[in-house]
C-alpha cells in the first residue's frame, strides 16, 4: 500500500511540477525537497534530536528539512519574482548543499548510523507503519483533488504566462498553490519511505506518450504509472536476490535512468 500511494503521489508531484515550471527535468529532488528530507533524517539518526519524539522523530525531521526548499523557492518567487529557470538553479543549489551535509554527518557517523543513513537516502519501502500508510493516504485524498482541479489552469499557463492570464489565470497565484501542495504530497511520502528517486521525473514522460499533455488525463495517468512503478521495483528488489532485499529507491534509480534516456533519445517533438 505505502508503494501504490507514494508512487502515485510522487508522479504527481513531478508532473505538476513539471507543468508549472515547463521544464521536462523538473520533479521533486531537482528542487531539493528530497535531499532535504535526506539531511533531517541523518541529523536525526546521528544525534537523535528531531522535531518531534517517539517513532516520528526521523520522519518528523525529513519532514522539517523538505519544506526549507519549498519555502526558499516560495520566498524567490513572492519577493523576487523568479523565474521557473531561477526556481530550478535554487533548488539544484540546494540539493548540492543538503548532500554535502549529508556526506558530512556520514563521515563522523558510528558505523551503524551510516548504514541507516544510506538505506534512508536511497528508499525503503519496509520501514513504512500501518499508521504511516494511513497518513500518506489522507494527504492525498486531500491533494489529488485540488491539483485536478488545476488542471484546466495548469494546461492555459503551458501556453504563456500572458496568454493564461488573458484567460482569467492568476499565474503567480496558481504556481504557488501547485508548488506548495506537490511539496506537500512529495515531504509527506518521503518522510516514510525515504528518497525513491526517479518516479516522479520518468512516470509524467510516460504518462505524456500514452495520453498526450492535456492534464486532466496526464495526471490521473501519471499517478497510476508512478504506482505501477514503484509496485514494480519493488517486486523486483525483493525476489531478484531472495532472500537478500535490495532498497527500492536503488531498482527505481536503475530502471529509471535508462528508460528517462530512451524517453528523450525516443521524443522528438517537444514536450507541451
Amino acid at each position: 500500500m505505502i508503494g501504490i500511494l507514494g508512487g502515485a503521489g510522487l508522479a504527481a508531484a513531478g508532473v505538476m511540477l513539471q507543468g508549472i515550471l515547463k521544464n521536462p527535468l523538473a520533479s521533486p529532488y531537482t528542487l531539493g525537497i528530497g535531499s532535504g528530507a535526506g539531511f533531517g533524517a541523518a541529523i536525526a539518526i546521528t544525534t537523535g534530536i528531531g522535531a518531534i519524539g517517539g517513532s516520528f522523530a526521523i520522519a518528523g525531521n525529513a519532514f522539517l528539512f523538505a519544506l526549507i526548499p519549498a519555502v526558499v523557492i516560495y520566498l524567490l518567487v513572492h519577493y523576487k519574482d523568479a523565474t521557473p529557470e531561477t526556481m530550478i538553479l535554487a533548488g539544484i543549489a540546494m540539493v548540492y548543499v543538503f548532500e554535502a551535509g549529508v556526506t558530512l554527518i556520514q563521515y563522523f557517523a558510528r558505523p551503524e548510523d551510516v548504514e541507516q543513513i544510506v538505506f534512508w537516502t536511497v528508499g525503503d519501502l519496509g520501514r513504512a507503519t500501518g499508521t504511516q500508510t494511513v497518513l500518506v493516504l489522507i494527504v492525498l485524498v486531500v491533494c489529488l483533488p485540488l491539483l485536478y482541479k488545476m488542471s484546466w489552469s495548469l494546461n492555459a499557463m503551458l501556453a504563456g504566462d500572458q496568454t493564461a492570464a488573458s484567460l482569467g489565470v492568476d499565474v503567480e497565484r496558481k504556481r504557488i498553490q501547485i508548488m506548495g501542495l506537490a511539496s506537500i504530497i512529495t515531504t509527506v511520502v518521503i518522510s516514510f519511505t525515504g528518497s525513491i528517486a526517479f518516479v516522479g521525473l520518468v512516470a509524467p514522460h510516460i504518462g505524456r506518450i500514452a495520453v498526450g499533455t492535456d492534464h486532466r488525463y496526464l495526471l490521473p495517468g501519471s499517478c497510476i504509472l508512478g504506482a505501477v512503478l514503484v509496485l514494480g521495483s519493488d517486486i523486483v528488489a525483493r525476489t531478484v536476490l531472495a532472500p537478500i532485499i535490495i532498497p527500492v529507491g536503488v531498482i527505481t534509480s536503475l530502471l529509471g535512468g535508462p528508460l528517462f534516456l530512451y524517453l528523450v533519445l525516443k521524443r522528438r517533438k517537444s514536450y507541451w
